[in-house]
């Protein structure tokens, strides 16, 4: 029994998101479910290499992850990404072809998220990290203005992630206002 002086709430019905793997509520709070069925092009680029690479990646796949999972998944999903070693500032200095990219975000049930990460290697996109989510490091994500040279390839898959990322945004209506 609580003390006098406290009052206690509803309970809140949880579940564990099988990406962060925290318990977050079943119901987000204007009432619609917190689960977010993922579709392939909401975890991989529509690459060859990296359907490949994720393929490798064992464990059963979660279908859905909370709502906030799904959306870093949005933001994370095609991002630039430094190399390990090259933490700090991402305004700081220009890197050269050492930049990557975030090609797959994959949900493993009971294990919580992976993150692919691809460089140009020799002229081909290859796997080159397998990293936690919870344990990326947020300082490496950067943006085509703070690097130098980037790889002509990486930069390609970079340039059509954003256009299709455009395709899919929902236009604004136009204004009636004069």
């Amino acid at each position: 029994m609580p003390p006098n002086n406290v009052v206690e709430g509803p309970k809140v019905a949880t579940w564990h998101c099988p990406s962060c793997r925290e318990p977050v509520p079943r119901l987000l709070p204007n009432g619609q479910r917190n689960r977010v069925r993922l579709r392939d092009s909401d975890m991989l680029l529509p690459v060859a290499e990296i359907g490949a690479a994720a393929a490798r990646v064992p464990g059963p796949r979660a279908s859905e992850v909370c709502f906030a999972c799904a959306q870093a998944y949005r933001e994370l999903l095609g991002t630039l990404i430094r190399p390990p070693g090259e933490d700090g500032d991402a305004r700081g200095g220009p890197g050269l072809n050492d930049t990557g990219i975030v090609g797959a975000l994959l949900p493993i049930a009971g294990r919580g998220t992976r993150v692919l990460i691809f460089h140009v290697i020799a002229g081909a996109l290859k796997s080159t990290e397998t990293e936690e989510l919870r344990h990326l490091n947020a300082d490496r994500l950067t943006y085509p203005g703070t690097r130098g040279a980037i790889a002509p390839l990486l930069w390609s898959l970079y340039e059509q992630h954003l256009l299709q990322l455009h395709a899919s945004a929902q236009p604004n209506p136009p204004d009636p206002r004069p």
